[in-house]
């Protein structure tokens, strides 16, 4: 997608979890320490302070699973049904990613999206060559969660930060 000035990527994944509960998808998914099992480009979240319903934390990852990098993140929750991140300072120029959670019959259904652009010309240079592989992570990550959380793996929550 590319909009005025900006060249947006986008990737998101759904999956259904057996057996577990939104609750137990949203306590995983603000763990750092289960999350960056299942996440290839973030490596680690520190809470940096915390806000209304939510946080501001530093994001350590890794771009293209090679270059490190550290961003400044918002977290705003409604556990357990949603997070929702945005990009408070660094590059891209911006950054938004969030998951929706539902308890279902049976176990959870989770939907997760990231939004990551760059500003123009390097914006444009960077869907044509990025946009594939960041929609697979996404795509990969939303799969790792589902495989870790049934096979048993559980995480913290916020009591985690």
């Amino acid at each position: 997608m590319v909009c005025e000035d900006v060249a947006v990527i986008h990737g998101e994944g759904e999956a259904f979890i057996k057996g577990v509960t939104a609750q137990e998808v949203f306590d995983f998914v603000l763990d750092p320490a289960q999350y960056t099992k299942a996440d290839t480009k973030i490596v680690d979240v520190v809470k940096l302070g915390d806000i209304p319903n939510g946080m501001i934390a530093r994001e350590d990852g890794k771009f293209l699973g090679k270059f490190p990098g550290s961003v400044i993140t918002r977290y705003q929750w409604k556990p357990p049904y949603s997070i929702d991140v945005v990009l408070e300072h660094g590059v891209p120029k911006s950054m938004h990613a969030w998951f929706e959670i539902e308890d279902r019959e049976g176990g959870a259904w989770v939907r997760h999206v990231e939004e990551m652009s760059m500003p123009a010309p390097l914006g444009r240079l960077w869907d044509l060559t990025t946009g594939g592989w960041f929609a697979k992570s996404v795509k990969q990550e939303v799969a790792e969660i589902a495989r870790l959380l049934e096979a048993g793996e559980r995480g913290k929550g916020i009591a985690a930060h």
